[in-house]
């Protein structure tokens, strides 16, 4: 019976929702949704807590820390509700979050710990003590990092803290560059964006390599660093606290493209990238801000007004609504086999030009994405990608429908595959 309700679905077209934007405007203390794809934008999807500052994304949430309140919210994405209200620590300053699996860590930058937070049981389980004011955080190999921005003291003791969730204690702190208020893990390294003090001493990214967790590379990039945003083609830009300028470096050979002698502008203080576009936040105290959406060959495609002092964006990525049929396809043969399988299928395909740039992603009934294969430039020939629905990274993934897209350029193709478990 299984087999056939599944086989019976193989007719149904496929649904993916377009990219999806989410935007807290901590002036305004409300979150705003964008869809990207029809040009909506709801400044008054919900109402959040006192001085809302960051949000963090899963399939069916959006997680809001209020630093005022001390708490994370929990957001229905569909609807706006607020599903509850999870209490970190009195006076905690809860700074950012960042989801693996059933766990949420938020920074508490006036209590210098990282909470440990169920999702399930909506209860924090535990607390660590860090460097001074944690802010952002990233995680990488089972491994968190958090950058302790020690703005207290003045900056005098800036690091980033290496927490083993397994254990969760802390098995590493590496002294950085001053104010490393971002971090992100890119390319199997870890990038920290030190801001400076705001004054005279200026922006700087630190490359710390999680194997021997010390500092290998500095970029001088100047201004006011602020979060990481990279592109397909592995450019990463970084926004500035003052939301005049963008910075870019080379994420392969860390040669800086914008600094603040060149930079990109206008800025904004925070950034987002998918496989689509490049997104900016930025705006002015006491205004409404803007959210600008780049190609990468960095045209402005569409500007959106979102609320006051906005803190944060968030993408959640899908496609649009379409049917197979309906996908431009190219020469690029692309198959799978065996089809039905359990637990690996192999995907063929075909590059006619050389380098070509190619993006071969999963994603489920839902428009979700499972899986990215592929996001490289490869050679003209045929090419070979195992799934395996029971690898590591997999462990959510049920039997169903999937779909398999292919990209490069602007041609896209998709085609539907089935896993029987």
């Amino acid at each position: 019976m299984k087999r056939n309700v599944l086989l019976l679905f193989l007719a149904v077209s496929l649904n993916l929702w377009g990219t999806i934007g989410f935007v807290v405007n901590s002036g305004s203390e409300t979150l705003s949704k964008i869809n990207f794809e029809t040009g909506e934008v709801n400044n008054a999807f919900c109402a959040l807590g006192l001085m809302p500052n960051r949000v963090a994304l899963t399939e069916d949430f959006a997680y809001v820390v209020n630093s005022g309140d001390n708490s994370l919210q929990k957001i229905n994405i569909e609807t706006g509700s607020t599903a509850s209200n999870i209490f970190i620590e009195a006076s905690s300053n809860p700074y950012d979050i960042i989801i693996e699996g059933n766990y949420a860590f938020v920074s508490g930058a006036l209590t210098n710990k990282v909470y440990k937070v169920n999702l399930d049981t909506e209860i924090v389980e535990n607390s660590i003590e860090v460097g001074g004011n944690p802010a952002g955080m990233a995680i990488l190999n089972n491994m968190l990092y958090v950058g302790n921005s020690d703005y207290a003291t003045g900056y005098t003791n800036c690091s980033v803290s290496v927490i083993n969730l397994g254990s969760f204690t802390v098995e590493a702190t590496v002294p950085t560059e001053i104010n490393p208020q971002f971090v992100a893990a890119i390319n199997g390294g870890i990038h920290v964006s030190c801001g400076g003090n705001w004054s005279t001493i200026f922006g700087k990214i630190c490359i710390l390599d999680p194997g021997t967790n010390t500092i290998t590379d500095i970029l001088d990039i100047g201004g006011i660093t602020s979060n990481f945003a990279i592109t397909p083609e592995n450019i990463v830009y970084v926004a500035d606290g003052n939301s005049t300028a963008l910075y870019a470096y080379n994420a392969v050979n860390l040669e800086v493209i914008y600094s603040s002698t060149n930079p990109f502008t206008p800025g904004g203080t925070m950034v987002a990238a998918n496989d689509e576009f490049l997104t900016v936040l930025g705006g002015v105290w006491g205004q409404n801000f803007t959210v600008k959406t780049y190609d990468f060959e960095e045209n402005l495609l569409n500007e959106y007004t979102v609320g006051l002092y906005a803190t944060d964006l968030k993408l959640l990525d899908g496609g649009t609504s379409i049917n197979e049929e309906q996908v431009i396809h190219t020469d690029y043969n692309l198959s799978n086999y065996p089809n039905p399988f359990n637990p690996t299928t192999t995907i063929s395909f075909s590059v006619s030009q050389t380098p070509s740039f190619v993006n071969l992603e999963i994603f489920n009934v839902k428009g979700q994405k499972v899986k990215t294969l592929v996001n490289e430039k490869l050679v003209t020939g045929i090419h070979q990608v195992v799934w395996n629905g029971d690898d590591e990274s997999n462990k959510s993934v049920s039997s169903g429908i999937y779909f398999y897209k292919l990209k490069s350029g602007k041609y896209t193709s998709i085609k539907k595959m089935i896993l029987l478990k």
